[in-house]
C-alpha cells in the first residue's frame, strides 16, 4: 500500500517549488521598494511583494491542508477497505457455522429421533410384559404413523396378538386347574363362581363351555353320595354323623328334596338332644360340673328352643359355682 506522502509527494514538491519561487520574488519585490529605486512606485512594489509572498504562504498553507485532508479520507478508504476484507472473510465463516449449524441441527434431529423410536420400543415391550394390550396397541400405531416404521409396527402387533394369546391360554389354564381342584375338594360353590368368571372371559372357548354340565354332572354326583351317607348314619343311629352329612347335603337339596327328609331329620335331631340330655344328667349325677357345663352350653346352642335347653339355663348358675368351688379347692 503506497502511502499519502508518496502519492502527492510531486504535486507536494512543485507547489513547494512554486512557493519558495513566489516567497523570492515578493521578497525581491519588497527589497526594490525598501531600497526606492522607484520612488513613485515603492510603496506598490513593497504591497505586491507581500501579496505574493503571503499568497505564497497561504497557498502552501492550503496546500498542506489538502494533502493532510486526501491523506485522512485515503486512510479511511484504507480502513474501509480492511473493514470491507474483514466483513467479508466473517461473512464466508458466517456462512460455513450456519452451514455446519444446519448439519448439526439434522444430525441432532437424527440422534433424537433414534432415541425416541428406541423409547418407544421399550415401552411397547414394557406394556406387553404388563399385558396391557390396548396401551401397547396404541403406541405401535405411533411408531406407525408418525415415524412410518410399518413393517416394525407389524412385527410389533404379531408379537402382542402372540403375547395376548399366550397370556389367555396361561390363565385359562390356571382357572381350570383351579376349578379342578374345587371339584376334587367337592367345593362346588367356589367352582361356580370359578366357572361363571371364565366364562364371561371365554364364553365362546370350547374348554369353557363345557364346565357348567360337568360341575352339575358332579353336584349330582355328590349329592348322591350325600344322600347314601345320610341314610346309613340314619340306619346306624350314627347322630354325630348323620347331622354332619346332613348340614353338607342342605346345599345340594331341592326344596322338594328338603321336604322328603324332614321327618327322618327331625328323628335324628331329636335322638342328639336326648343323647345330650341323658350325657347332661350323668355329668350332674356324678358331680362333673365342668363337664355338665359344657354339655349344657352345647344344648343352648344346638337347640336353643327346645324345653331342656331352658331347664339347663335355669341350672346354669349353680354349676357354674360348684365348678368353681371344685376347682378351688382341687387348686
Amino acid at each position: 500500500m503506497y502511502s499519502t506522502h508518496h502519492r502527492f509527494s510531486h504535486f507536494y514538491w512543485l507547489t513547494s517549488l512554486f512557493v519558495i519561487v513566489a516567497i523570492l520574488a515578493g521578497a525581491g519585490l519588497i527589497a526594490l521598494g525598501v531600497a526606492g529605486r522607484v520612488d513613485n512606485l515603492a510603496a506598490w512594489w513593497i504591497a505586491a511583494g507581500i501579496l505574493l509572498v503571503g499568497f505564497a504562504l497561504l497557498s502552501l498553507a492550503v496546500v498542506a491542508m489538502m494533502i493532510k485532508l486526501v491523506s485522512i479520507a485515503m486512510r479511511q478508504l484504507d480502513v474501509l477497505r480492511d473493514v470491507s476484507d474483514a466483513l467479508a472473510e466473517q461473512s464466508a465463516r458466517l456462512a460455513v457455522l450456519v452451514a455446519n449449524s444446519e448439519i448439526s441441527d439434522a444430525a441432532k434431529s437424527l440422534v433424537h429421533r433414534g432415541r425416541e423410536l428406541d423409547s418407544l420400543r421399550e415401552a411397547i415391550r414394557t406394556d406387553i410384559r404388563r399385558e396391557d394390550w390396548d396401551g401397547a396397541g396404541h403406541l405401535i400405531t405411533q411408531m406407525e404413523e408418525r415415524f412410518g416404521y410399518r413393517q416394525e409396527a407389524s412385527e410389533f402387533r404379531q408379537e402382542v396378538s402372540n403375547s395376548r394369546q399366550a397370556a389367555i391360554e396361561r390363565k385359562l389354564k390356571d382357572a381350570v386347574s383351579q376349578i379342578e381342584r374345587h371339584f376334587e375338594n367337592h367345593e362346588l360353590e367356589q367352582a361356580q363362581r370359578e366357572i361363571e368368571r371364565v366364562m364371561r372371559a371365554l364364553p365362546d372357548d370350547p374348554r369353557v363351555s363345557g364346565l357348567p354340565k360337568r360341575l352339575q354332572a358332579l353336584r349330582e354326583q355328590r349329592k348322591q353320595e350325600l344322600m347314601r351317607a345320610w341314610s346309613g348314619a340314619v340306619e346306624r343311629h350314627d347322630v354325630d354323623h348323620a347331622i354332619e352329612v346332613l348340614r353338607d347335603l342342605d346345599a345340594y337339596l331341592t326344596a322338594e328334596e328338603a321336604r322328603s327328609l324332614e321327618e327322618s331329620a327331625r328323628g335324628i335331631f331329636k335322638e342328639k338332644l336326648m343323647q345330650l340330655g341323658v350325657r347332661f344328667r350323668f355329668a350332674v349325677t356324678e358331680k362333673r360340673w365342668r363337664d355338665a357345663l359344657d354339655i349344657g352350653a352345647e344344648i343352648i346352642r344346638e337347640f336353643p328352643n327346645a324345653r331342656m335347653a331352658q331347664e339347663v339355663r335355669d341350672k346354669l348358675d349353680i354349676l357354674r359355682e360348684r365348678a368353681q368351688t371344685v376347682e378351688a379347692k382341687a387348686s
